[in-house]
């Protein structure tokens, strides 16, 4: 597990704003593709260039993954440290306004607070628990994720 530790450290030291990044659970973890951090039964691939929200779920989906989903507060913890902001795998729904991530499931209370910013559709992970709203179009960074069954 150190070794993974090290390793993740030295991968995504630049997108974080302190040098040591919060320690990984001690329990096994995985199996992840290579170069992906595992955490709480999810595996994870930060990426540095920015893209629409679109491009950020091609490119995820070519990788048999999906945009970030915040499953929980404990989730969150995870990600306190990112400093920039991230897609995550939500989209507003036309129809009625609400929060729908990729899987289909809608946004629940607890999991995220939304933040209306501008006229977005899409969202961006920004930490301190909260969601942003932001143009689909607009370029970020993003993470993938692979959930561990």
């Amino acid at each position: 597990m150190k070794l993974i530790q090290d390793q993740w450290a030295r991968h995504n030291m630049a997108l974080f704003n302190q040098e040591a990044p919060i320690s990984l659970q001690e329990s096994y973890c995985g199996p992840c593709p290579k170069n992906w951090v595992c955490y709480r039964n999810n595996c994870y691939q930060f990426f540095n260039e920015s893209k629409s929200w679109y491009q950020s779920q091609a490119s995820c989906i070519s990788q048999n993954s999906s945009l970030l989903k915040i499953y929980s507060r404990e989730d969150q913890d995870f990600f306190k440290l990112v400093k920039s902001y991230h897609w995550l795998g939500l989209i507003q729904t036309p129809e009625n306004g609400s929060w729908q991530w990729e899987d289909g499931t809608i946004l629940l209370p607890n999991q995220l607070t939304m933040v209306e910013m501008q006229n977005g559709t899409c969202a961006v992970y920004g930490s301190s628990f909260k969601g942003y709203t932001e143009n689909c179009l607009s370029p970020n960074t993003y993470i993938c994720m692979q959930r561990i069954v």
